[in-house]
């Protein structure tokens, strides 16, 4: 980043330049950039984040349509004028287009004309102040402005009539109000400055009768000059004294004529000079100075019996910010004077006008309202009997002719909104699904009816990582929309370069609660697949837990790590980066993960019967063995066949990775890769490490291992087809609470034993995984295992293709109850429980 500072008449100007390729994979260093320049002029969070956004989209244009045919770069300059205004510029020398073609009108109107151009230049337009675009000899330049201060000028209600011409009670009362409140300003702002010089010139006159006292008590110090003596310890001590009774005097020192420090309240001043001292203040703080008041003339200590001998000077400073404060409550108590002044001549004002000009002006005002379209306004009834019958009137035919009007304009109102939502919302979803190494994608997205809020997407984090988010808008319509617009600009921003899915939700949420509509609020589960080092780590901020599939056993989890939906104010800005959680997995050959919203279990049939969690569990055990994007369409024909063909109120979306490499293979390659780049091509260390993107701990680590054990060190100690959850699947908790309900005196230990029968099929299930699953479900002790058997509140879903325990099966459970699984932290528990 360049800095270059131009002086302008009386104005400074800044100018940071920086330069990029043309790729999607350098957008990180322009948010870098931003982050840099913003904090360097001290620009508030809120703007730093709409500009970081706009700019984002900009480039992201610029990549996709100008270098869509050929390679180039991006170079973005700000400049900073003054201290409230930005002016952001993006060149390239890709392929133009015309602005005016590509025009960005408000959503009504998008809907009517046709998508002619992106979302985008609508995003800009709403983050920053101003957009244009030029195509020069130099390149094609988008520039943006941001104006620091104040809020964005709206432009104003077009109005029929002007409001001052509405009534002449209200013009009297305005008149008369704003004479009345001219007369108390004039007369405040009078008395204020009054008050302020009388305030200042008793604060100075105290001061001068405290620095005389201490120049009469100092005279026998500054004859004899003893140090430490008794009239120098009494002379401190009334300094110190003086300055506790008296909190608007910042110091006092008493100087002799030497400029040698005698007396002060502060102890190490003493014996200094008093030249030094004040130098050295004022190197510590350039504004010392400007803090203080001091006495426009020392007062002198005077030598007895003769008034030109001067024995030295008392320099007493007073705290301007005392002073401030005596005056800032003076003037409190001034306003507080002149507003009830205000409010009773108000009162009296409006009085005199309700009094005489009301009756007159009561029917005319009710009339002219309708007729600008206030169909809800009624006229009253309160005057003679000539002005009541033609309120009645009126108010007949309005109550009509909003009855007749109303069916239709918000018929048409909300079709015209539902096309927006449903442009924005279609426009938002991926194209196409990525490949990742290894990997097998498959999605499903089906829209309801109305318009939800759900959306899913891919980014690339780097070349062998890839992000996928599934989330879940609150409110439905455009600003479900535009919602799931800002999410996506977030999300793709954060994500690049960034492998930490804890982290990359947490910023998003910096970046979006902010502008989010009160009450709007948006879960979301988002996921980092490395394909190299083959581990998922992932996130969720109140999403629905994501459901993993273990294809060699066929059993399914829920994972579900803890975090709060994002845009809702927590008060604390740092809570919800506290509060979320992250966690990561390593998936066998044949394994699935499935994210989806509640679209999919709150399908409702005719008979307003829901899909539910359980059904959607045994589609996934029937069908998990299938390809991701086979499985997506066989759940969709599962759910269209249960729902019969009824219209949905929400989005059915979900996303399926399923693990297709033999990952201990994989690994195998990497590794032994790793030591033929050292050992055979003769590679320094460092440069092996960043062609295979590992760190050189892992070579020295495999290295001594294939050393020990030949090359079979190079695999892991535990294949992965051999690792095991530290949890128990849905299906081993349904029968660890089928026990538990049947035996609520049952401890970990004698259910372990109960599972480990030949009905259970023999199951091998460690006390402590026992204790934890039973923690979990709020079963931890044997109280409340009894409790909840008597109560009867929870259910036990069949998640086996065929029920052979002989246990009960329904117990009444609620779902969310179940699945809020976390990962375990803590084994055991006494069987005396």
């Amino acid at each position: 980043m360049t800095v270059v500072r131009k002086i302008l008449g009386d104005r400074s100007e800044k100018r940071f330049n920086l330069e990029i390729p043309g790729e999607e994979r350098y957008l990180v260093q322009v948010r870098e950039f931003v982050d840099k320049v913003c904090a360097e002029l001290n620009v508030a969070s809120t703007a730093t984040n709409a500009m970081k956004l706009a700019i984002d989209e900009a480039s992201t244009n610029i990549i996709k349509h100008s270098y869509r045919s050929k390679k180039g770069s991006i170079k973005v300059t700000v400049v900073a004028s003054g201290s409230n205004r930005l002016t952001i510029s993006l060149t390239d020398n890709g392929e133009s287009f015309d602005l005016q073609k590509v025009r960005v009108p408000d959503l009504r109107r998008y809907v009517a004309t046709g998508r002619k151009g992106g979302l985008g230049l609508f995003l800009m337009n709403r983050l920053m102040d101003d957009v244009n675009y030029n195509v020069t000899p130099s390149g094609n330049v988008l520039t943006m402005r941001k104006d620091l201060l104040g809020k964005r000028k709206r432009p104003p209600l077009a109005w029929k009539r002007p409001i001052w011409h509405k009534s002449l009670r209200f013009k009297f009362s305005l008149y008369a109000s704003a004479i009345l409140f001219a007369i108390v300003a004039s007369a405040f702002f009078y008395f204020v400055v009054r008050q302020d010089r009388t305030i200042t010139i008793e604060v100075i006159a105290r001061s001068k009768a405290i620095s005389a006292g201490i120049a009469r008590q100092s005279t026998e110090l500054l004859l004899s000059k003893e140090p430490l003596s008794v009239e120098q310890t009494l002379l401190n001590e009334t300094i110190v004294r003086t300055l506790k009774e008296n909190p608007q005097i910042a110091g006092i020192m008493v100087v002799d004529r030497e400029g040698n420090i005698w007396a002060s309240d502060k102890p190490a001043q003493v014996f200094a000079s008093y030249e030094a001292i004040l130098s050295e203040s004022q190197a510590q703080d350039k504004g010392y100075r400007a803090k203080l008041i001091s006495l426009s003339t020392p007062i002198a200590v005077q030598a007895p019996g003769s008034a030109a001998a001067e024995l030295g000077r008392v320099y007493l400073d007073i705290r301007r910010d005392a002073l401030n404060q005596y005056m800032a409550r003076a003037r409190g108590a001034l306003l507080g004077t002149a507003l009830l002044v205000l409010a009773l001549g108000n009162v009296a004002v409006w009085f005199v006008v309700s009094r005489f000009v009301k009756p007159l002006q009561k029917l005319s005002d009710g009339v002219r309202a309708i007729g600008e379209g206030m169909l809800d306004r009624k006229l009253d009834e309160g005057g003679p009997d000539e002005i009541d019958e033609i309120a009645r009137t009126f108010n007949e035919i309005t109550a009509r002719f909003k009855k007749a009007q109303q069916n239709l304009v918000e018929q048409e109102r909300l079709q015209k909104e539902m096309q927006v939502a449903q442009e924005i919302q279609q426009s938002l979803l991926p194209r196409e699904v990525p490949t990742a190494e290894g990997f097998e994608i498959g999605t499903l997205y089906r829209a309801a009816k109305e318009v939800g809020g759900d959306y899913y997407d891919f980014v690339w984090v780097d070349d062998d990582t890839l992000g996928v988010v599934v989330a879940d808008v609150s409110g439905k319509g455009v600003a479900g929309s535009l919602v799931m617009t800002m999410i996506r600009t977030a999300l793709r921003m954060e994500a690049r370069g960034n492998r930490s899915a804890k982290d990359v939700v947490a910023r998003m949420n910096s970046f979006v609660t902010d502008d989010m509509k009160k009450g709007m609020f948006v879960t979301i589960f988002y996921m980092v697949l490395d394909s190299r080092h083959r581990v998922i780590s992932f996130a969720s901020a109140g999403h629905n837990p994501m459901i993993l599939y273990r294809g060699d056993s066929g059993e399914t989890y829920f994972l579900n790590p803890k975090g709060f939906p994002v845009g809702i104010d927590l008060g604390d800005r740092s809570l919800f980066e506290k509060s979320i959680g992250s966690e990561s997995i390593k998936l066998k050959q044949a394994d699935m993960l499935i994210i989806y919203t509640d679209g999919i279990t709150e399908a409702m049939n005719k008979d307003g019967e829901l899909f539910g969690e359980e059904r959607f569990l045994r589609v996934i055990k029937k069908y998990g063995q299938l390809p991701p994007q086979e499985f997506a369409r066989t759940l969709d024909e599962e759910v269209a066949g249960f729902t019969g063909g009824e219209a949905q109120n929400d989005d059915i979306t979900l996303v399926a990775i399923k693990e297709r490499a033999v990952v201990d293979d994989i690994l195998y390659d990497v590794r032994k890769k790793l030591i033929d780049l050292v050992e055979v091509e003769g590679m320094s260390v460092n440069e092996a490490c960043e062609i295979m993107k590992v760190s050189p701990s892992s070579y020295y680590k495999y290295k001594k291992r294939m050393h020990e054990l030949g090359e079979e060190g190079l695999r892991d100690k535990i294949p992965r087809s051999l690792e095991k959850l530290g949890r128990v699947s849905l299906e081993v908790e349904q029968k660890i609470l089928m026990v538990a309900k049947t035996f609520p005196s049952y401890g970990p230990k004698r259910i372990s034993r109960e599972l480990s029968k030949a009905e259970f099929g023999s199951l091998d299930v460690s006390p402590g995984k026992i204790y934890l699953c039973l923690k979990k479900l709020d079963l931890g002790t044997k109280d409340q295992r009894k409790k909840s058997a008597l109560e009867g509140t929870r259910k036990i879903m069949n998640l086996d293709m065929e029920d052979n325990t002989g246990y009960p099966t329904a117990v009444g459970l609620e779902p969310e109850e179940v699945h809020s699984s976390t990962q375990p932290t803590a084994v055991g528990e006494e069987e005396s429980k």
